[in-house]
């Protein structure tokens, strides 16, 4: 049996938005009345991009899977998706795994 592993989000008590950052408002009614929740580890690569040329932090991950992610609960998030050995398989739709936090990145994903 495996333990699902969970990250950080906000949800609006008030307009039901979800987003995968931790705030004190929420981004879409303005409303201060949110809460933290988990946001389950399983997604969905909606778009992405490969990488190359990478600059600050990010040049030496280059090249890397930069995708939008949309988590079981419809989140969507901007993210890495790690474990990629041939660039040419990834492809819409595939399904990814959140692998951890970054302190710079946030969210990492994986295959």
């Amino acid at each position: 049996m495996s333990v699902t592993q969970t990250f950080p989000g906000t949800s609006c008590n008030q307009c039901n938005f979800k987003v995968a950052e931790v705030l004190d408002g929420c981004p879409s009614c303005g409303s201060e009345s949110t809460e933290k929740v988990d946001l389950k580890e399983n997604g969905t690569i909606h778009s992405f991009t490969v990488v190359y040329v990478g600059f600050g932090h990010m040049a030496s991950r280059a090249p890397y899977v930069l995708a939008i992610v949309q988590t079981e609960e419809n989140v969507k998030l901007t993210t890495v998706i790690e474990g990629v050995t041939d660039f040419s398989t990834v492809k819409i739709g595939d399904k990814v795994r959140f692998k951890g936090m970054d302190d710079k990145i946030g969210p990492v994903f994986q295959y």
